[in-house]
């Protein structure tokens, strides 16, 4: 019997799985951005490209961002989020959070929170769906055991 029990819960707990997964990259991501938003110093940056990406897919476009730290020094990076349309235009005004310490790892900032929540809604979903699978399961099997 232990066997069948095993095979049977496999998939829901899978599912269940996947989504705590995604919903902790969800978290995480919005926790690092958080931190830096929160931790980093803020400065005034432009925009001066738009970095082309290609795939099969087609093209998306990743900001170039410029920005000068606190003692002067002028600072170029890319972000890490890439769209389709581009989500900002050369040009375009933004605030920029970045450590002293390491100011080419700076960020824009709330870039990216958009992609955070989905992954947490997303990963709850399924978080809630895998629960009920492994509820559901475990349920039908204690019925249907020989042993209640």
């Amino acid at each position: 019997m232990k066997a069948i029990f095993n095979k049977q819960l496999v998939w829901p707990f899978m599912f269940l799985s996947f989504g705590l997964l995604f919903f902790a990259i969800g978290s995480g991501l919005t926790y690092r951005q958080r931190a830096m938003e929160k931790q980093g110093i803020e400065a005034p940056g432009v925009v001066v490209a738009l970095q082309e990406n290609y795939d099969s897919d087609g093209s998306t476009y990743t900001p170039v961002v410029q920005f000068k730290t606190a003692s002067g020094q002028n600072v170029e990076f890319v972000t890490s989020y890439s769209s389709r349309p581009p989500a900002y235009d050369v040009g375009e005004p933004v605030i920029v959070v970045y450590h002293s310490q390491e100011p080419e790892h700076a960020v824009i900032k709330g870039d990216g929170q958009l992609l955070h929540v989905i992954f947490m809604l997303v990963g709850g979903l399924i978080v809630s769906i895998g629960s009920y699978l492994v509820y559901s399961t475990i349920r039908d099997l204690t019925i249907l055991s020989p042993e209640a």
